[in-house]
């Protein structure tokens, strides 16, 4: 493998040279100065700046590596904080030793993209991690705002979340103010042991930043740069579904009726377009980037999944601790089976004419038998196969094996 020479900032996804990077100064008797480029990054506006320590250009000895340390020129101290050149934010040191894994969840509006998140992080934390000899840990304030924002709603409380607001009304969540984790893997290397390190970014994106292509390409970049996509499907926006079910429990699993949500397929477009004018792709090659379509909700849909398909079983993934192809090929076939018998074909050709690799799921953020009742009430989260869609992810960026 190549030595890693550049890497791409977890905050603005801007790619720089290792070359690049800068430090901050970390004595707080160091003078602040007037911080533009992370002004341009938290609000833009420049008549108000944000007030930081010094950066400046660390000095590497190569292109292939970072210096560990910088000297500030202002006060003459050692300082350890790398930061990005563009926007100024820390940077993880899997940032910049380690490899990038962009992981974008998309959807329109209601989809569960929220509950996705907020559950796979403690999975990956506490479960999916371990079971593949690493573990995971957050960045900077990053797994405090992960309990404010999703742990107390959903394990304290045991309530389900609203609905996003827009990044361009909320500057502290989606494109703003990603979530960041460290990923570490042991791996044996020529009969020796090491750990790898990944920068894993999740985002809480609100379904209204998807649907506007201008919208997305100023607040949604990091679609671009991505590892893997998953792109869930809600299938209480499928009339051929909800027509199947009582309206209790479409109540109680739709936000919002389905009339008012962007088509699966519409959003489908939009980020392809953003992803080839990014990638500058003609419209006949297809994109590379792994796609994982994703059924969520799928405890409320469960009863009208035939009773001997793979997909009510548990995810064997973590506890063989491999990604089983067998178990993954079943519940791809079965969902693509369903998808053309509820008539959600336009999203399936969307899908096979724009990307080259692709994969079908279904997950349940919150766990079987646990649709929110209708004061927004849940048990606690019992989540069924979310971490399918992510082990898959890594299986194809090469980070877990398959069997």
């Amino acid at each position: 493998m190549a030595p890693k020479t550049t890497f791409i900032c977890p905050y603005c996804f801007e790619k720089h040279k290792l070359s690049e990077v800068q430090f901050r100064c970390t004595n707080r008797r160091c003078a602040d100065f007037d911080d533009i480029e992370m002004t341009k990054y938290e609000n833009g506006n420049l008549s108000l700046p944000k007030k930081g320590k010094k950066t400046f250009r660390a000095q590497g000895k190569n292109a292939f590596s970072v210096a560990k340390f910088g000297v500030c020129p202002e006060c003459g101290k050692t300082t350890y904080k790398h930061v990005c050149p563009s926007c100024h934010n820390a940077l993880p040191e899997s940032s910049i030793s380690g490899e990038d894994m962009i992981i974008s969840i998309v959807g329109s509006r209601a989809t569960g993209k929220s509950h996705f998140v907020g559950i796979v992080i403690k999975e990956l934390i506490e479960r999916i991690s371990v079971s593949f000899g690493g573990s995971m840990e957050g960045f900077a304030d990053s797994y405090s705002r992960w309990e404010s924002n999703f742990y107390n709603n959903l394990y304290v409380n045991r309530t389900k979340l609203d609905l996003t607001k827009s990044s361009l009304q909320n500057v502290d969540n989606g494109a703003y103010r990603p979530l960041i984790f460290k990923l570490k893997l042991r791996k044996k290397k020529l009969l020796k042991e090491a750990v790898e390190s990944f920068t894993f970014v999740f985002f809480d994106t609100a379904g209204e930043d998807l649907n506007d292509e201008d919208t997305m390409s100023t607040v949604n970049k990091y679609i671009c740069k991505s590892a893997g996509i998953i792109f869930l499907l809600d299938p209480m926006q499928i009339p051929e579904v909800t027509s199947q079910l009582d309206e209790s429990t479409i109540q109680r699993a739709a936000a919002i009726d389905w009339r008012q949500a962007a088509k699966a397929d519409d959003i489908m477009t939009r980020v392809s377009n953003l992803i080839r004018n990014d990638q500058k792709l003609a419209d006949t090659k297809k994109i590379p980037i792994p796609v994982a379509a994703v059924f969520s909700k799928f405890d409320a849909v469960e009863s009208l999944v035939p009773e001997d398909c793979t997909v009510h079983n548990p995810s064997p993934h973590c506890d063989e601790q491999y990604f089983d192809l067998s178990d993954w090929h079943n519940v791809n076939s079965e969902i693509q089976a369903l998808l053309h018998e509820w008539n959600a074909t336009a999203f399936m050709s969307q899908l096979e004419t724009n990307y080259s690799n692709y994969s079908y799921f279904a997950v349940s953020a919150l766990g079987l038998n646990n649709n929110p009742s209708l004061d927004g009430k849940i048990e606690r989260p019992r989540p069924h196969r979310i971490e399918d869609p992510v082990l898959w992810i890594l299986k194809e960026n090469g980070v877990i094996k398959a069997k």
